[in-house]
């Protein structure tokens, strides 16, 4: 009998039942569910080692597997390793795979599918933007491969046997195993992804998955749908979660809200006058996300050398305002470059609470600073700001574009609107003046935030170089204090203050909430603020 398609009680998670004939007089019934969810921002490529967004990473989650997950409270667990073992000092991990485990096409997961993935994550062929994250691990060699110094067959990862890794660290690092969790760290299969070629990950055909999910249509710009993948090694555990899972890509928060109440829609984000006016009704959610937004000056526009000017800039902006009466969904105003409620501390607190507050709102220092910049610079000062194609982004860079005109009379701000990945592009390439961008955490400890703008990371897009700066990040990286949690946390608290408050080298605005409409028959998506949001464990209740 033909499957029949119903509403859940006018909401987008679609039951279909198909009813067994023949089966006594109760005839047993086998439901599947369908979960559609809104995101804002397309996804940029499916290929894990060369992804460098949130979206991207929360799709490929659907599909691919790392050796361990993240549970609800952002612990590691196991997922496609069973266990793992880590030496007295540190510096040896070992991970033991489930020997049952297999690719979509029936081939085996091996030890062999992990060591792949990572020299080609670090291979200078490649040269993944993501890259840098084994060094941040300490894997041995990691550095010296990424810069084309040694072979990537000396990178400190090893198939001991075909179900057993060892990762070879230079120094401790408390968070790797978190970082198994993470897509670019997630295991890859040889022989497929040569056989693909430059066609690899670019459509369903082109992957095979290890994860919860397959991917079974692409629509670029639109549409993915992701269905249940029996060949998963924990097929058993994921039974009740939702067979079918679909994202929409849709920038019009007004257009995505509406599918919402059509049914359409099972999980949106709200903004701005929605969080008012729909924060009192069922499924409304808020909670803080990890993402950070700031804006990125590039150094290699000689007015931005000037520190007066960054200053003015930075003074010139009310936070609180753009988070209060802009976003209103639940954003905050950013206190520096790292954000609040992500990362605890030696002492158990958050990073934040033990940290000064770095950023101020002054207007009439804001018109000082500006006046000596224009008599050092010889004249007003002009730029573009440039943001991606979002409400929100939209929303904030007006709101930028004025502030900072009134607070520093004479200055001419001129905005560049461009697709999210036009926008990376650019900024990659240092081709912009000011960008609004933001990052979002890869793991729970201020490393990933202050790691962004050293003198030698690929994230530096607007070439920020502070040799005092850099040397804190490396005393505290692989220095005398690496070991010292303690002293470790100082040393970044220390470069902090030389980055936003001393040299306005990045300047802070606010740190994104996360307000969202979930249908209430919709339970179980990780939301992580140290890690990507994870889809793959959605239960629809009947």
């Amino acid at each position: 009998m033909k499957a029949k398609k119903i509403a859940a009680t006018g909401l987008a998670a679609a039951m279909s039942m198909a009813v067994l004939a023949g089966c006594g007089p109760k005839s047993e019934v086998a439901t599947t569910t369908t979960v559609t969810i809104a995101f804002d921002a397309d996804m940029s490529s499916m290929d894990n080692s060369v992804a460098t967004d949130g979206s991207s990473f929360s799709m490929q989650m659907m599909g691919l597997s790392g050796l361990l997950a993240l549970d609800k409270s952002g612990t590691p667990v196991p997922d496609l390793a069973e266990s793992y073992d880590v030496s007295d000092d540190g510096l040896t991990y070992t991970f033991h795979l489930k020997k049952d485990a297999q690719w979509s096409n029936g081939t085996p997961i091996t030890a062999n599918d992990v060591v792949y993935s990572w020299h080609r994550l670090v291979s200078p062929t490649l040269a993944s933007e993501y890259a840098f994250i084994l060094d941040t691990m300490h894997v041995v060699n990691a550095a010296d491969v990424i810069a084309g110094k040694k072979d990537t067959k000396e990178l400190g990862v090893e198939a001991v046997d075909d179900h057993t890794v060892k990762v070879s660290l230079s120094l401790p690092c408390s968070f790797l195993p978190s970082l198994m969790a993470f897509p670019p760290l997630f295991p890859l299969n040889e022989e497929y992804v040569t056989s693909q070629g430059d066609q690899y990950a670019l459509s369903p055909e082109n992957m095979i998955y290890s994860g919860q999910y397959v991917m079974t249509d692409w629509k670029q710009g639109n549409e993915y749908t992701f269905e249940k993948n029996d060949k998963y090694v924990n097929a058993d555990e994921a039974k009740d979660k939702a067979d079918t899972v679909v994202f929409k890509f849709i920038q019009d928060t007004q257009a995505a809200m509406l599918s919402y109440q059509n049914g359409d829609i099972d999980a949106v984000k709200l903004q701005g006058e929605q969080v008012d006016q729909y924060s009192s009704q069922e499924g409304f959610t808020n909670r803080l996300q990890g993402y950070l937004w700031y804006l990125s000056i590039n150094y290699n526009n000689p007015i931005f050398q000037n520190a007066n000017l960054r200053t003015a800039l930075s003074y010139a902006v009310n936070r609180e305002a753009i988070a209060k009466d802009v976003l209103k969904d639940g954003s905050i105003a950013a206190r520096g470059f790292v954000p609040s409620e992500f990362a605890t501390g030696p002492d158990g607190k958050d990073y934040v609470d033990t940290a000064d507050t770095l950023t101020e709102y002054d207007p009439d220092k804001a018109a000082e600073y500006y006046k000596k910049a224009v008599a050092e610079l010889g004249g007003d000062v002009s730029f573009t700001l440039l943001f991606e194609d979002t409400e929100a982004s939209k929303s904030v860079a007006e709101n930028l574009q004025a502030q900072l005109q009134k607070n520093c009379p004479g200055l001419t701000v001129t905005l560049d609107q461009k697709p999210k990945k036009t926008r990376l592009q650019l900024m990659f390439s240092h081709d912009y003046d000011i960008g609004l961008t933001r990052w979002g955490p890869d793991y729970a400890d201020p490393q990933t935030f202050m790691d962004l703008v050293t003198t030698t990371s690929t994230y530096n897009q607007g070439s920020y170089s502070n040799s005092a700066y850099d040397a804190l990040i490396a005393k505290a990286e692989t220095g005398e204090d690496a070991a010292n949690a303690e002293a470790r946390w100082k040393d970044f608290q220390e470069a902090e203050k030389i980055l936003v408050q001393q040299d306005h080298g990045v300047i802070p605005i606010y740190q994104n909430g996360g307000a969202m409409m979930i249908n209430p028959k919709v339970s179980g998506i990780r939301f992580h603020s140290g890690g990507v949001d994870d889809y793959r464990w959605m239960v629809v209740s009947q």
